[in-house]
């Protein structure tokens, strides 16, 4: 269930996430690609490059699900086109929609590995 060999470091557990997504920032858009989520943020790859430190809206949409979800995230590291955001503001709906596709990607997950086993 791991992406990162890093986990066991990390306040929050990544699950893998790859949809597309918007940031904003003051009518400025920018169309990105998620590549993990977890309760802290998410990572994602960016075709522009963003200056660490810098705030944004993000939007999108967890696989299967209809509700659109949004937060204001911070630039925290950066390599190559890949960033790392930290969630800065969440509200309680948001974060509820985070928690139920965690928990519908731990499922999948655990049937995934009892199928290979």
């Amino acid at each position: 269930m791991a992406v990162s060999p890093y986990d066991k470091e990390r306040l929050h557990t990544r699950y893998s996430l790859d949809v597309r997504a918007k940031l904003s920032l003051e009518g400025r858009e920018i169309t990105v690609r998620t590549l993990d989520v977890s309760e802290g943020g998410l990572g994602l790859v960016s075709p522009v490059e963003i200056a660490e430190g810098s705030s944004y809206s993000v939007e999108f949409v967890f696989p299967t699900m209809q509700a659109v979800f949004c937060a204001r995230v911070q630039a925290q590291s950066k390599s190559g086109f890949r960033y790392g955001f930290t969630f800065v503001e969440v509200d309680e709906s948001n974060m509820a929609l985070l928690r139920k596709y965690q928990r519908r990607w731990g499922i999948a997950a655990k049937e995934y590995m009892a199928t290979e086993n």
